[in-house]
Parts: structure tokens; sequence; C-alpha cells
């Protein structure tokens, strides 16, 4: 549970140093965001979680010798309040991959940036996308220190999705 005026802890778990690099510093340019830690498979990711204690967690989902689907299933068993968000390639495999993630309890999804042109796109589009879907488990109280939102009794999907959207009109 976060106090008020600290910062959302994130950790960076992604095969790519480049990605991993890619997204913290897409992260940390909101002031809100700490990227504390990063790992470059899921078992690793797994051993750093108790040490760094993370608020959120970005995942990738295909990564060598732990992928990002079974750290998924041992962050639920052992850490069912950590918010999870899937980081993938937008294929078919991709596709179908990150559905899996949601079925199994991540809380949302990004795909992962391509061919944007240039840096400065690439790392404006993952800000752009990633920090509202960090910063949508947290709400900003009149005196603008994050403090916890209380858990729906039902989650949406994910934010855009125009079903979940409906139900709670």
């Amino acid at each position: 549970m976060l106090q008020p005026g600290e910062r959302i802890r994130v950790m960076v778990v992604d095969d790519s140093v480049v990605i991993r690099r890619l997204v913290a510093q897409a992260l940390e340019q909101d002031s809100m965001l700490e990227v504390v830690g990063t790992a470059s498979n899921g078992a690793i990711g797994l051993q750093r979680i108790p040490q760094l204690n993370p608020d959120v967690l970005t995942l990738d989902i295909e990564m060598p010798d732990m992928d990002g689907l079974e750290m998924l299933r041992r962050i639920r068993r052992d850490y069912p309040h950590l918010r999870v968000i899937m980081f993938s390639t937008l294929t078919e495999r991709g596709a179908a991959k990150t559905l899996e993630a949601l079925t199994l309890g991540a809380d949302d999804y990004v795909t992962k940036v391509s061919n944007e042109g240039s840096l400065d796109r690439s790392l404006r589009r993952l800000r752009d996308e990633m920090v509202p879907k960090i910063r949508q488990f947290f709400s900003l109280p009149m005196d603008n220190r994050l403090v916890p939102r209380p858990e729906a009794k039902s989650r949406p999907c994910r934010p855009s999705c125009l079903a979940c959207q409906s139900r709670r009109a």
C-alpha cells in the first residue's frame, strides 16, 4: 500500500536490454513513477520482487528460462495484489499469448514499439500508452498525493473495452 506522497514503484521484466532501457526511460519521464529495478527473465524477476517491492510490473511475454506467462502464474499465486501490465509484440502469436495472459490475471497490456522512425517517437508512444495504464490503478486525492484506489468488485478486462464501459454506465 502506498503512503501519501510516495511514487508508484515499477519493475520492468524483459529479456531485451534495449527494451528494458526504453521502458525505464519512458516511465521515468512521469514524476509519479519510479523504476525500482529490472530483470531479464521471469526467474530473476521473481527473485527481485521481495527485494524491490514494486507496486506494478511490466512483463514481457516471450523470454528465455521462464517466460512471462509462467511468471504471471507464480505472481498470481504468491503476490496476488501486484499489478501486472503485459508487454507483447503485435503479431498473431503475441495477440494469442496476450489474451492468455489476461485470462491468467494480467491487469492490462501494451504492445511493444516497432519501428516508430525515431527514438523520440518510440519513447513518446510508449510513455503515452504505458503511463496511463500504470496510473489507472491509483487515484489522486485533492492534495495530489497518490493513494491506492479501492479494489473494484469486478475489473474491466481493459480500460478501452466498450462492453465493460457500458456495464459501468
